[in-house]
């Protein structure tokens, strides 16, 4: 894919010539940096005008992440995020102290030099710092890094700590979650994680709506990304084949169905012995030494607003979820597997 039709390396032009006024450490970490709300508009505005990707590959060649302080930017307890700055040592032991709401959870780790996720050749090595989300409520969070007299700051602007996934399986089924929590990050973006679906290679089409919280949504208000910060799909009026909105009624959300076709290829390429296994020692790239995209998890990130115009307060998000799924019978368009982007 060729920069042109890639909505990330676009935005990235247009997000190193507005610069980022928030203090974060260095130069390099400023350029890294960006609101959500930037990233969201920009994004979608971009990817509309692109009727080429109207269809969501389901493999390895895809865009990398953009350079950032800290991917991905949305994360849960429990999953990782790396750190990138130019002022890092290898072996160097940072103290890691991620703040959301009043608590706060410190991790340290050492700085260590490998392969950059933003390029796509993986032959560029960074200095990196890669850390498991402590036990933290969901919600902005500022990050603060230390390491002797060195110290850098991400704003709560340009992190959330978000639900843990709702977990599905290779079936038909309705998987309803009483007081689901999760977390609306500083611009009003809703964040809801589902995990699981390596264990999914079958076409499968969800539907899903929040009971007791009425935000409406449409067309380019959901964008998904996986858990290695990767831009999976926009959900926009050229791709309608694979995705609707219905709206819902006074004390319900707007229903989401999205058909993910089949992962049968890709589920086999993957397994071991397979072209595309993964380097148990590098998972963001295979053994063959290409990227990897991982579809194990993904998360969808929510614009919208409720019946009185009023936007999504920041914050924890306790919601009652209705998911539902099922299996593709084999005879709808959208459950063939689509060729590598």
């Amino acid at each position: 894919m060729s920069s042109a039709e890639n909505p990330d390396r676009g935005f990235r032009k247009i997000r190193t010539s507005l610069g980022d006024k928030v203090v974060i450490g260095s130069s390099y970490v400023r350029l890294r940096s960006l609101t959500a709300r930037i990233c969201v508009a920009l994004m979608v505005a971009t990817y509309v005008a692109m009727p080429k990707l109207a269809i969501a590959g389901c493999g390895c060649d895809k865009p990398p992440p953009l350079p950032a302080a800290v991917i991905p930017r949305v994360a849960f307890p429990g999953m990782s995020v790396t750190f990138f700055d130019p002022s890092f040592v290898v072996g160097q032991q940072w103290d890691i102290t991620f703040n959301s709401g009043p608590v706060s959870a410190t991790v340290s780790a050492p700085v260590d030099m490998k392969r950059d996720i933003t390029q796509t050749a993986g032959i560029n090595q960074t200095l990196q710092l890669r850390v498991t989300v402590p036990d933290l409520p969901p919600g902005p969070g500022s990050i603060h890094l230390s390491s002797g007299t060195s110290s850098i700051t991400i704003p709560a602007e340009s992190f959330v700590v978000i639900g843990q996934p709702v977990e599905v399986s290779q079936e038909n089924a309705e998987i309803q979650i009483n007081k689901y929590t999760t977390a609306v990050g500083l611009d009003g973006t809703l964040y809801l994680a589902v995990g699981e679906l390596n264990q999914v290679c079958d076409a499968m089409s969800f539907q899903a709506k929040l009971d007791g919280y009425p935000l409406r949504f449409s067309d380019g208000d959901v964008l998904i990304f996986n858990s290695q910060g990767y831009f999976i799909d926009s959900l926009t009026s050229v791709t309608h084949s694979h995705f609707s909105i219905n709206p819902g009624d006074a004390s319900t959300s707007n229903t989401l169905s999205y058909d993910r076709h089949s992962f049968a290829k890709y589920c086999a390429d993957h397994q071991p012995g397979g072209p595309n296994e993964v380097d148990p020692s590098h998972p963001n790239w295979h053994l063959n030494g290409t990227p990897h995209v991982d579809y194990s998890i993904v998360i969808f990130a929510i614009n919208g607003h409720f019946d009185n115009g009023s936007a999504q307060r920041p914050g924890a998000v306790s919601v009652h979820l209705d998911l539902r799924t099922s299996l593709g019978n084999g005879t709808e368009g959208w459950e063939g597997e689509q060729p590598e982007e």
